[in-house]
């Protein structure tokens, strides 16, 4: 069964009707795959540099099963923020390196390439992710929403 986190997430990409996004931090591909599979109206981005191939196979799979609605970008995510244009996508999704400073870092690279009135946002807003906790606590204060399955998100 999907985890809560991904069933949410992906019921709040068709409710908003978002049509283009970013995964950072794709893994195996679980939300990935859920995402194109229940949004038919997405095209999906997801950042990676998969250090296990093996692992992530399923990503490629998915690239290859849905090449028309995705696009992976094997580097790491700030490079990846160099290739994508700003306020081109409706959402970001961070779930990439979870340590304070490498969230702070994706928040500062990728704010700006979600579009005015889009989401910013991620998983794992846990006491067991503190420097997730303190990066989006820092930069956003109180404007940080919580969803179901520690997911936090802001809209922009």
């Amino acid at each position: 069964m999907a985890s809560v986190h991904r069933q949410a997430f992906a019921a709040l990409v068709n409710q908003c009707g978002w049509a283009k996004g970013a995964e950072l931090g794709v893994d195996k591909g679980i939300l990935f795959g859920m995402l194109l599979q229940r949004c038919p109206q997405l095209h999906l981005i997801g950042v990676d540099t998969f250090p296990d191939r093996d692992r992530s196979r399923r990503v490629f799979e998915l690239a290859t099963e849905y090449a028309d609605r995705t696009t992976v970008l094997e580097m790491t995510t700030h490079l990846a923020s160099r290739v994508t244009d700003d306020r081109s996508l409706d959402f970001v999704f961070i779930d990439a390196d979870h340590s304070y400073e490498a969230v702070r870092q994706d928040i500062k690279d990728w704010k700006n390439k979600v579009k005015p009135g889009g989401w910013l946002g991620g998983h794992d807003y846990t006491r067991k992710f503190p420097g997730v906790i303190e990066a989006v606590d820092r930069a956003f204060s109180t404007r940080v929403q919580l969803w179901p399955g520690t997911i936090w998100g802001v809209w922009v």
